[in-house]
């Protein structure tokens, strides 16, 4: 069967699909899972609360977990493969794509799949928005723009480069290209002041600040070639040059990306920037990069006395001096276009389905966002989310307050709790956004897909591009956990039918491992609780350096702070989960179970933890990975945490030699068991 990712549907949907037939076993060859199931599914969670559909939906999510699972593992040998065994032969990840399979992965898919549905909703002028409007016209007007005339579509692409000058591959035969008259700065900072295109400069508004320099980085293509035969491609199917330039072309640009490939660094805006001081004495640097200039042009205006012009990564601004003068300028014009044309190229052969979605979700990231939470973010679903976040803040103050946290001075304990009270939780989910006062009033035409496209590029041509956030995490300069929306996709990491005890192992451990985070800024803790953190931190770095994977020790490294976050999440979720235990009444103590699913609702609570990492990995990108040393491998991370927390030796009877027990424990803190 493919893809059982989301197996839990899949049953759901099967077992509503034989009690309607009146049939009573599976039957083989199953097909595999359309994603449109996900869509009936949610109908059903969300409109039927009666018992027969709450004990379908447990035994939906009984059947995805036991599906990962491998029973013949020992728990206390080896809980990820007693977890996760079964995880490579229900995802594979193969050579090419995928490299790696996760639970990320399948969110996503499923995610993407509901904005998709969204998209493809008929626009309805008395109750979509009218910037939903505006991008259901796009996506429209996307899918129809196949139907368009090659000579049609061609003259769009060339009134496009008109309006910033001419293209060296499209000049008539015996047609002379006027190179004195090609100003490549000019030339790029206008296409920044029309379209927002970063080509050959940075140029990013920041306040008062404006950053100047090196560009997205361009990473080097070890097959150069497959490059060139890309970029020849599509200047014979999108421009109709002819095949013998094309192949010249393209090979001229291609040489001339690698060169300014090899002069960029990995660098984020604003790290490392210098004030732009102009030397009057050193007039070879103006001649060929003019920040002052480019700038002005770019903004259509003098700059103000209050703007500070900053360089991004001045060395490639120097070097990029070197780049231009070597290059002839028939070459760098022809860069210089197709860099512009890239934005606009439209594949005409195959389904135009999963490339105008593509494109909607490229340029409308926030909106589409925004729609999948008015669809999902219900006041009950973000009621039970908002409880479960609070329910991990007060567990996480115990710690804090816990006779395991004296080795902090008191004021630097006084100063966590301060932060760890005032960090919030975000549903990323944009609902304080104006998009129709942003977007409505964007003027598009049902069919010139070329058109909608310039005119939304110029509207967004000073933004910030932003990609659609799928996984949790914490931003220290808000002090708040960020929430994507795709995890409030039900049936998933939670659902009002499953056992609390799954929310609390998925969800609640993603809330306190970001919630750790927290507590990372040690600028302003005192030298004596400095110290005592760096002790235990070692221990942490000397622990994980002894764990293996597939017979290789995990290398030694400093980077210590995603797994010392991983110990606490999972001390910290378990420590709520216990205290909700606590709460409940007895009678509905079986409801923290799942059906044919041998587990107490303790252990239940780890399994769903532990399956929150179940990935798989081709051999070559596993070594690489290794190698970058980004991130303790999933499997290691279950492990490390697992086995530091005496809780899970108790819940699953470990003796004193299971590899799940190691005698050497890592703790920042302790959590109370009782």
């Amino acid at each position: 069967m493919e893809n059982l990712g989301i197996a839990s549907t899949l049953l759901l949907l099967l077992l509503l699909q034989l009690v309607g037939s009146g049939r009573g076993h599976l039957l083989p060859g199953q097909p595999a899972i359309d994603l449109r199931i996900q869509a009936q599914e949610q109908l059903i969670s969300q409109n039927n609360d009666s018992l027969y559909v709450q004990r379908l939906m447990r035994l939906s999510k009984s059947a995805e977990m036991r599906s990962y699972m491998q029973m013949g593992v020992e728990a206390c040998d080896n809980f990820y493969d007693y977890s996760c065994g079964n995880w490579p032969q229900i995802n594979p990840a193969i050579k090419a794509y995928p490299r790696e399979t996760n639970l990320e992965q399948l969110l996503v898919k499923a995610y993407r799949h509901k904005q998709q549905r969204l998209m493809e909703q008929p626009a309805d002028e008395e109750t979509d928005e009218g910037a939903v409007l505006r991008l259901k016209e796009l996506y429209t007007s996307c899918l129809l723009y196949r139907q368009a005339p090659d000579d049609v579509y061609r003259q769009g692409l060339q009134e496009i480069v008109a309006e910033f000058g001419r293209m060296p591959a499209l000049s008539l035969p015996g047609q002379d290209w006027p190179a004195e008259e090609f100003d490549w700065q000019d030339t790029v900072a206008r296409i920044k002041r029309k379209y927002g295109f970063d080509i050959l400069l940075l140029f990013q508004l920041s306040g008062n600040r404006i950053y100047v320099g090196q560009p997205k980085q361009i990473l080097p293509e070890p097959n150069r070639q497959d490059v060139a035969d890309g970029t020849a491609y599509h200047l014979e199917r999108h421009l109709g040059v002819e095949p013998e330039l094309a192949k010249t072309t393209a090979k001229e640009i291609t040489d001339l990306e690698q060169m300014i490939a090899r002069i960029m660094v990995n660098r984020r805006v604003g790290v490392m920037s210098q004030i732009h001081t102009p030397n009057p004495n050193d007039t070879s640097y103006d001649d060929i990069v003019n920040i002052t200039q480019y700038v002005e042009t770019v903004l259509d205006r003098e700059l103000e006395t209050n703007e500070t012009l900053y360089e991004h990564v001045p060395k490639y601004l120097s070097d990029l001096v070197d780049v231009i003068n070597s290059t002839n300028p028939d070459v760098l014009a022809n860069y210089i276009f197709n860099e512009l044309l890239n934005h606009f190229y439209y594949e005409r052969t195959g389904s135009p389905v999963e490339q105008c979605v593509n494109r909607v979700r490229d340029l409308f990231p926030e909106l589409l966002d925004n729609m999948v939470f008015q669809q999902y973010g219900s006041a009950d679903t973000l009621s039970d989310i908002e409880a479960l976040w609070q329910q991990i803040q007060l567990s996480f103050r115990g710690v804090l307050e816990n006779s395991t946290a004296d080795w902090l001075v008191l004021e630097t304990r006084e100063q966590l709790l301060e932060q760890l009270n005032t960090t919030s939780l975000v549903i990323n989910g944009y609902a304080d956004v104006n998009f129709t006062q942003r977007y409505g009033d964007l003027q598009l035409k049902p069919r010139d897909y070329l058109h909608n496209l310039r005119i939304i590029f110029n509207h967004q041509r000073f933004s910030v591009k932003l990609k659609t956030q799928t996984s949790a995490s914490y931003d220290p300069f808000g002090k708040r956990v960020l929430l994507p929306v795709a995890l409030l996709q039900p049936n998933f990491l939670w659902s009002r039918y499953y056992p609390r005890a799954v929310r609390y192992g998925s969800l609640g451990t993603l809330l306190a491992h970001e919630l750790a985070h927290s507590l990372e800024d040690a600028s302003k803790w005192d030298d004596k609780s400095i110290a005592e953190y760096a002790k235990r931190k070692a221990c942490f770095r000397e622990q994980y350096g002894r764990l293996r994977l597939n017979g290789h020790y995990l290398p030694q490294s400093d980077l210590q702070a995603e797994n010392i976050a991983d110990n606490l999440a999972i001390q910290v979720a378990y420590h709520a989960y216990r205290r909700f235990l606590g709460e409940l009444s007895p009678s509905f103590l079986g409801s923290e179970s799942l059906p044919h699913l041998n587990l107490s609702s303790r252990r239940l609570f780890f399994l769903s933890f532990s399956q929150l990492y179940c990935n798989d990995a081709n051999d070559v990108f596993r070594d690489k990975q290794s190698l970058l040393q980004l991130r303790t491998p999933n499997a290691l991370r279950v492990l490390g945490a697992l086995s530091n927390f005496r809780a899970f030796k108790r819940d699953f009877n470990c003796g004193s030699g299971s590899r799940m027990t190691t005698p050497q424990k890592c703790q920042l803190f302790a959590v109370n068991l009782d």
